[in-house]
This record gives structure tokens, sequence and C-alpha cells, in this order.
């Protein structure tokens, strides 16, 4: 009488696991082989390099136009580009503000919004040392919350400086015009330098004591009138045409 082989016995060779995988394995490289081989057509090939170029603009680590990226603590790192889509303010104007709860001095920050612009208001103290226009320790951290907004939108930005009415005793500095324009191009040269940002969307002014808050009668309103205030404008970069004065203008 034969025996009968249980459910559990081996009913094939050890080796053709193996085979069978490298089976399965060809299988799909042939499958691979023929969906590339599809892609032949003008028409395939244009939507497969359109695919390519959205992946590459996303996880690429390469440099790129219009594109910025850095190392931040942890040595991880981040590619942000700008997009071209219409920016919804009130809702660029919420992530500016989630952004900033992660920054030092979050409590003393002030955004402000409207449908031309986004006003993001930060003390002088936050930034700077008094009388001075380079940057103190933990203002790049500041800074460095915005750029996960800032580095995605393709909208200008203006960086204002204010001061108090006291004079200034620097020599580098002879009138709070001067040190209110340095402490603005200070953080444009901080998301340009540093953060690698598009130059052709950045702006610095200094109004020094002339567009105070609050009258400076007192040391805590001039605190308050001590700011910088960065200006994320609706608007989007635009390429400038040259521009002929001579026949702009007429006669």
């Amino acid at each position: 009488m034969a025996k009968k082989k249980r459910s559990g016995d081996i009913t094939a060779p050890l080796w053709f696991v193996s085979y069978a995988d490298l089976v399965t394995n060809m299988l799909c490289f042939f499958v691979m082989l023929f969906a590339f081989s599809s892609l032949d057509s003008p028409k395939k090939r244009q939507e497969s390099q359109s695919l390519e170029e959205k992946f590459h603009a996303v996880f690429s680590i390469n440099s790129a136009v219009g594109s910025s990226q850095w190392l931040t603590k942890g040595g991880k790192g981040i590619l942000l580009t700008p997009s071209s889509r219409k920016v919804d303010m009130p809702h660029l104007a919420k992530k500016v503000r989630n952004q900033l709860r992660k920054a030092p001095s979050a409590d003393r920050m002030l955004v402000m919004a409207s449908d031309q612009m986004i006003k993001i208001e930060i003390p002088s103290n936050v930034l700077f040392e008094s009388g001075s226009a380079q940057m103190r320790r933990g203002a790049e951290d500041v800074l460095m919350a915005l750029v996960p907004v800032i580095g995605t939108i393709d909208n200008y930005v203006r960086i204002d400086g204010h001061t108090d009415d006291m004079p200034t005793r620097s020599a580098n500095f002879p009138s709070n015009w001067e040190l209110s324009t340095a402490r603005a191009c200070s953080v444009v040269r901080f998301f340009i330098d540093k953060m690698q940002q598009d130059p052709a969307r950045f702006s610095a002014q200094g109004y020094g004591e002339y567009r105070p808050k609050v009258p400076n009668t007192s040391e805590e309103n001039r605190e308050i009138n001590r700011r910088v205030e960065m200006i994320i404008l609706s608007t989007k970069k635009t390429v400038v045409r040259d521009f002929d004065w001579e026949k702009g203008l007429g006669d």
C-alpha cells in the first residue's frame, strides 16, 4: 500500500524557490522594458519629460534656478522651489503664524494680513544689539523659521527698518536713517546670501524714526517703535524689460 503524502511534506526541491524568484524578477524586468518602449511616440516622450521634471523639482538635491537648498541642524537637507500658482494671502498668513510659533521670541512678533500684503513685525532687539546692524546670536533662527514659507512663493518681499527718535552714538551710523537701512539690508542679505533666495524678489528700506507706531514719549513706546517689518506683497516677481528712456519720455 502506497504511503500517503502529508500536507506538510515538501513537494518540490529547494532550488525551485530560488528559481521561482528569478523568473518573477525577469517577468518584472520585461514588463518595465515594454512600458518604456511604449514611450517612443513624441506625445509620450513629452508627457514622460514633463513628469520627470516635476519629480526632479520635488526630489532633486541639485541646485536649480529658482530653488534653494541648505542644511538645517542635524544635517537634514531642505529643497524649496517657488510655486508659480496664485497665492491666497490669508492662507499664507496662517502658514506664517504657524511657522513663527516654532521660532524663538515667538510671543513678541506680530503678523498682520490683508488682500494686498502680509506684515511680519519683529522687535529690533530680537535681531540686533542696541545701535548695531549686525545680527545677534539666535537672530538667524528667527528668520530661518520663515524660509519654508518665503522659499515656496515667488512674491516680492520688502524689509523695512525703523528706529526710535534717540540720536545714534555710532560712527558707522551718523543718523537713524543709516541704522534703519543697514538693519533692513542685513535681513535681506541673510535671505539672499545664506538661504539662497532670489535677490530680484527682495528690497530694503529705512525709515529712521519717521514712521513711529506710537509717540516716542517713553522708553516703552520707543521700544515698540524700534522694529523690523517684513512685507510679503501679493504681487509676484516679473521680468523687467529694457526700457529706452529717450524714446519712452518723448519730446
